[in-house]
């Protein structure tokens, strides 16, 4: 067994391999559309997350349209899907029986920008259906800023 010190220095040096930055903001959504939050960022890498209540019948997409400014203009721009490869998921519920879907808890999803410069930031979000379920039950699907 690894001594105090080297398992606290082992956590400390993983948990940004694991994507488990700070939460900074949210972009909270309770139904498609567009929404934004402005919130401190530092330069560098930023990452996002889904936290998603959603519950749907038939095929579907649905994605979040990022766009980050500072001082009035676009620096940093991404795409991320919400319901697809999910690399790390925290309290995670997911059902598929035939056409029935649901998604319950946050997970990071497969998108990231970077920022030259930190400061005040108003992240702006679109969600979006791409392709439109035959029925869908959306009770949350928080946009979450973390690095």
């Amino acid at each position: 067994m690894l001594p105090i010190k080297k398992r606290i220095a082992f956590v400390v040096a993983l948990a940004p391999l694991l994507g488990c930055g700070k939460e900074i903001g949210r972009v909270p959504f309770a139904a498609p559309g567009t929404a934004d939050a402005t919130m401190t960022l530092k330069a560098g890498e930023v990452d996002f997350w889904t936290d998603i209540d959603l519950s749907w019948e038939g095929s579907a997409t649905l994605d979040y349209q990022v766009t980050l400014e500072q001082g009035g203009k676009t620096v940093a721009t991404a795409t991320c899907d919400p319901l697809g490869q999910l690399h790390v998921k925290q309290m995670w519920t997911e059902t598929n029986l035939g056409a029935s879907h649901s998604r319950h808890g946050r997970g990071k999803m497969s998108c990231s920008t970077s920022l030259a410069s930190g400061g005040p930031t108003t992240v702006k979000a679109t969600l979006a259906w791409g392709g439109k379920p035959s029925t869908e039950t959306l009770r949350k699907a928080d946009l979450v800023v973390r690095q």
